[in-house]
């Protein structure tokens, strides 16, 4: 390896060329690459198909790949699709790690972890007893129910938003059990060693000593990286007044850590999660996050697509026995959640409400299998069996999401003195007024909105403005022409926006954002120039203060009264 970095680059580059086999790699390489657009390209057909037909574009990316199987997929670009694929769960889990904040668990309170850790294990106790009693192993039929344990934090995340449940008791309490199942992502991966190495003896239990150590070290090393280095030189790129350098060094973040935890033997998705997890304390972990969403936005219909073709190649002769595991996937999930929810006195209709939103396999369900087939603890047709009611799971998810409220309203019909449902709580900021940009006029902004009682939170790219501002000022640092930074600004609840930030064509796009966010809150820009107020006002701003026009007030005021005085 060493002596081959030695030769210079022109030497290869015409070695390569001149070698026979070079126009076979290049087809081949080409051949990969028109599989891949190939698949881009149908989960994009299908997606916007099932957005038309108002479902969830998942569910197109998964039709994609139903669709495809029979005729598309071929052993090298599985294998090359599948690579992708975990690429882009890595990048879920790494956003999702860094939702992991304790400011962010502590606002969905101890009721809603405990729920999630009821959830976990009540669906991997009747699952596990219930596959035991049909013959599998005491092993798979853990790990089966583990697998049956989690669901889509990606589905559930879309269905609430896009039916603006967040604030919802019912909405909360779903995302805090995706939360803690997201979390039991690390113990559920060591099961799988743990059970392979109870079958293989000796040998076995080495290898999981292995693994365990590889696993604890790579932890280390994470937690040194990602606690101390990577937010100084996130800070640096930062500062640096380009939005390119922290872009990149998010990307190299990620996917770098997922990459050390593959060489070390070990599943992509653990380092990932694990970076992204000890990334959340970090001040940019918000701009991280929503600067890693459009990567991730380019992998995961490959991973949605590839789900859906290795469901497609599954034997549908079996398609009875699918239904039925499907509809006893969903009734369990949803009672068991319904049971923890009455245990922990929350209200049985959003307890229910939250069991049919949860009830799906999710992301990692996926992986786990995956990893369960190769140490041998399921079957290659179990497996795509159970691929397959995966994906009939994530299929029914919008339209079960959807009869949801319905089904609660026939219920409560139906229970004679039914009790009103509770009322959601406000998940983060409420009727406040957020400052873009915390410059010198966003801090008059903020001072002026203060003195008069008024609740403000400042949304600024430069970390550096925590400088300028008083201990008890929230401040998210992030680019506000990302939605992502713009919604944990609380934009949505907001009771007016002002976007201080002097750049026009930024402002105009902040204001679009906004715009389309706020509802029907007054958005207020500044414009640098005159010239520049009918671009933001056509980009959605209600009122616009041109500096010329305060300027040139302010020197008339001041010239009279100079003159006055003389």
């Amino acid at each position: 390896m060493t002596a081959s970095l030695r030769i210079p680059t022109g030497v290869l580059y015409f070695t390569a060329i001149a070698s026979p086999q070079y126009d076979d790699r290049c087809m081949d390489g080409w051949s990969v690459l028109a599989q891949i657009l190939i698949v881009l390209a149908a989960a994009t057909i299908f997606g916007m198909a099932a957005q038309r037909v108002g479902q969830n574009a998942i569910t197109g990316y998964l039709l994609a790949g139903v669709v495809l199987a029979p005729f598309f997929l071929r052993a090298a670009g599985r294998d090359v699709i599948r690579l992708l694929a975990e690429i882009g769960v890595a990048t879920l889990l790494f956003t999702i790690g860094l939702e992991f904040s304790m400011t962010r668990l502590r606002a969905l309170g101890p009721r809603v972890a405990w729920l999630g850790l009821a959830q976990i294990l009540g669906t991997t106790a009747v699952v596990a007893v219930i596959a035991r009693l049909a013959g599998m192993t005491a092993p798979g039929a853990v790990i089966l129910g583990t697998v049956a344990a989690m669901s889509s934090t990606t589905v559930v995340m879309r269905l609430i938003s896009e039916r603006s449940e967040l604030d919802s008791a019912h909405g909360r309490a779903a995302l805090g059990v995706c939360l803690m199942q997201d979390l039991a992502v690390v113990p559920a991966m060591l099961l799988v060693p743990l059970f392979a190495g109870a079958q293989g003896g000796a040998e076995g239990l080495r290898l999981l000593a292995s693994a365990l150590a590889k696993a604890a070290a790579l932890l280390a090393a994470l937690y040194a990286v990602m606690r101390w280095m990577a937010p100084r030189m996130l800070l640096r790129a930062a500062g640096a007044q380009n939005r390119d350098l922290p872009v990149l060094l998010a990307a190299v973040t990620c996917l770098g850590s997922s990459w050390v935890s593959h060489a070390l033997g070990l599943s992509a998705v653990l380092g990932a999660f694990a970076a992204g997890i000890i990334l959340s304390e970090c001040m940019l972990a918000e701009q991280v996050r929503a600067d890693i969403i459009p990567l991730r936005a380019a992998f995961l219909p490959l991973f949605f697509t590839s789900a859906g073709m290795l469901a497609g190649v599954a034997d549908w002769a079996s398609a009875g026995w699918m239904a039925a595991l499907v509809a006893g996937l969903i009734l369990v999930k949803t009672a068991v959640v319904l049971a923890a929810g009455s245990l922990l006195r929350l209200p049985a209709t959003e307890a229910l409400r939250a069991g049919i939103l949860l009830a799906q396999v999710g992301e990692f369900s996926f992986v786990l299998l995956e990893f369960a087939r190769s140490a041998g603890l399921l079957e290659e047709g179990l497996v795509r069996l159970l691929l397959a009611v995966s994906v009939a799971s994530l299929l029914l998810s919008p339209p079960l999401a959807a009869a949801a409220p319905r089904l609660v309203g026939w219920l409560q019909t139906r229970r004679r003195g039914a009790t009103p449902p509770e009322q959601p709580a406000a998940l983060g900021p409420r009727d406040h007024v957020v400052v873009i940009g915390f410059g010198p006029a966003g801090r008059q902004v903020v001072e002026s909105l203060r003195e008069r009682g008024q609740s403000v939170v400042v949304v600024d790219l430069n970390p550096k403005t925590a400088a300028g501002s008083s201990p008890d000022l929230p401040i998210e640092y992030g680019d506000a022409t990302q939605e992502e930074i713009l919604r944990r600004a609380g934009v949505p609840r907001a009771r007016g926006v002002v976007v201080t930030v002097p750049d026009p064509l930024t402002a105009q796009n902040v204001v679009a954002q906004v715009r389309r966010l706020a509802g029907s809150a007054p958005v207020i820009a500044r414009a640098r120039y005159h010239i520049h107020r009918d671009s933001l006002s056509q980009a959605g701003s209600d009122r616009v203060v041109s500096e010329e026009v305060v300027v040139g007030r302010e020197l008339a005021r001041e010239t009279l009264a100079a003159l006055e005085r003389d």
